[in-house]
Formats: C-alpha cells, sequence, structure tokens
C-alpha cells in the first residue's frame, strides 16, 4: 500500500475558512480551523477510500495562502 503526502491550502472564507488540494479533488469547508482538519482528514480518506493508498494525519500538510490571508485581514498589513 503506498502513503501518499497532500498539501492542502487554507484560506479565510466570510462563513469560516476553506482548504484545497491542488493535486487532488479534494475541496472542504470548516467554521473554525480545528473543525476544518477533522474534516480535511475525513474528505481525504473517501478520496483515497477505494484505492490502495494509505492517508493518515502525518500524509497531510496545511498551508495559509498568505495573498488571501493578508487581503481578508487588511490591519495587519499595515
Amino acid at each position: 500500500m503506498k502513503k501518499k503526502k497532500i498539501t492542502m491550502t487554507v484560506e479565510k472564507t466570510n462563513t469560516g475558512f476553506s482548504a484545497f488540494s491542488e493535486d487532488y479533488p479534494i475541496f472542504t469547508t470548516g467554521n473554525s480551523i480545528p473543525e476544518l482538519i477533522n474534516i480535511t482528514y475525513e474528505a481525504t480518506e473517501l478520496h483515497f477510500e477505494d484505492k490502495k493508498v494509505k492517508v493518515d494525519s502525518s500524509s497531510i500538510k496545511f498551508e495559509i495562502d498568505f495573498n488571501q490571508f493578508f487581503k481578508y485581514y487588511k490591519v495587519l498589513n499595515a
């Protein structure tokens, strides 16, 4: 069974947070960062469920989209 490394980009939205992978069709949202992380783990496991690929929490790396982050929190960019 192969093990995957997956990078998820995190963005702030008007209703909470979103995460997506540029390499796989995995997209998810959450009201808070802890909720987003848990839902991302579930979404990733579901995506690879039928494939012979091992995915666990150590397989997923979260990155913040800082350009989008500073556009949303303009006071921090001042």
